[in-house]
């Protein structure tokens, strides 16, 4: 029995260190990468969409979110694994594997969605004028959002991850563990689909936005005053968003100079 205790502890542990590095390495390569992500899918605008230009935009946007989301996963993959005898440690990485296949849908979704946008304002040149407005409204609707009952539920679901694993376990396979990521991904979606509009149209994707959002979700999915501090971020960004209509100028500030 304690042979076997041993051994459970040593794979956790080995689960654990594989985390770490994991999450190391995609913040080496997002602070590597060249060019970023945003200035990829700017690139790829002059030029329409194409299957390289996607891939390239899909395959660093899961890297970034490998950095900033994985430590806020961590209790749950961790609990996977310490959960009985069934929560095999080889089957954590398709567990990891479904959590950020639910974010590199949502990178493909903001590829798409920053092609159809550059279309539009190099169709009408004007709209350009328009930019300081759509970041001020988008960081309005992602302070709003912080308040809402579906950001509550989706944030009570990333905060226990005992529930999540009691109420949604389907078996000891790989297959159900990937389903399993892939569910807790679609409820880290939902809870953090605000910020990383934010992320995208305000910060477009600059390493102290990533930093600071890495933060703020770490702090609301893993500290006691989670829930609190998500309502402290929903009033933040809305003060944020009334300045910015107030002050057009501010916007290209918050954005480092980028175009969208």
């Amino acid at each position: 029995m304690n042979r076997l205790r041993s051994h459970g502890d040593r794979a956790t542990l080995l689960v654990g260190a594989a985390l770490v590095a994991v999450t190391l390495a995609a913040w080496v390569a997002f602070l590597a990468e060249a060019p970023s992500p945003s200035s990829m899918a700017m690139d790829t605008m002059s030029s329409g969409p194409a299957l390289a230009g996607a891939a390239g935009f899909i395959g660093a946007w899961v890297v970034m979110m490998a950095a900033m989301m994985l430590p806020s996963a961590a209790p749950l993959v961790l609990l996977y694994r310490t959960a009985g005898a069934n929560g095999r440690a080889a089957n954590t990485v398709p567990l990891v594997a479904g959590y950020l296949h639910a974010w590199a849908v949502v990178g493909a979704l903001v590829y798409a969605a920053q092609q159809v946008l550059g279309a539009v304002v190099n169709s009408s040149p004007a709209l350009s004028d328009a930019r300081p407005y759509a970041v001020a409204g988008i960081l309005a609707i992602a302070g709003v959002y912080q308040f809402t009952p579906l950001k509550q539920a989706c944030l009570r679901q990333c905060r226990s991850p005992l529930d999540f694993l009691m109420h949604r376990w389907r078996g000891p396979g790989a297959f159900e563990a990937l389903r399993l990521g892939a569910e807790h991904g679609a409820y880290c979606v939902g809870c953090c689909w605000g910020l990383m509009a934010v992320l995208v149209i305000a910060g477009a994707m600059s390493l102290l936005w990533v930093v600071l959002i890495a933060l703020i979700v770490f702090v609301e999915k893993l500290m006691p005053f989670g829930e609190r501090g998500a309502q402290l971020t929903g009033a933040g960004l809305g003060l944020l968003a009334a300045f910015v209509a107030a002050h057009p100028e501010l916007s290209m500030l918050l954005r480092g100079g980028m175009g969208i």
